[in-house]
């Protein structure tokens, strides 16, 4: 399905800020790919909306011990929810 303007806008600008972690971190600015919001009631086939993303780097996504997709429960426990890291990202790039 295409994305809207607006929505292609908030991807960019999620995109343009980088990696969420690595921004904790003292890391602003670094290189990042769009992780949708993984929700557990809506089951495997249904992705998060365009809105409900994270900007994740790589290795905080999907590569090496840290990333969210080796471990959801390792990442939650050290960086928080994917909602509370939604909310703060979504603060950090000044809204929807």
């Amino acid at each position: 399905m295409p994305k809207t303007k607006k929505e292609k806008e908030h991807l960019n600008k999620i995109a343009d800020f980088g990696c969420l972690i690595c921004h904790i971190k003292g890391f602003p600015k670094s290189p990042c790919e769009i992780h949708h919001i993984k929700y557990k009631n809506l089951g495997m086939s249904k992705k998060a909306s365009s809105y409900e993303v994270l900007g994740l780097c790589p290795s905080h996504h999907r590569h090496g011990k840290e990333s969210y997709h080796y471990s959801p429960k390792s990442f939650t426990e050290k960086w928080g929810s994917q909602e509370e890291l939604l909310k703060l990202n979504l603060k950090l790039i000044g809204g929807v």
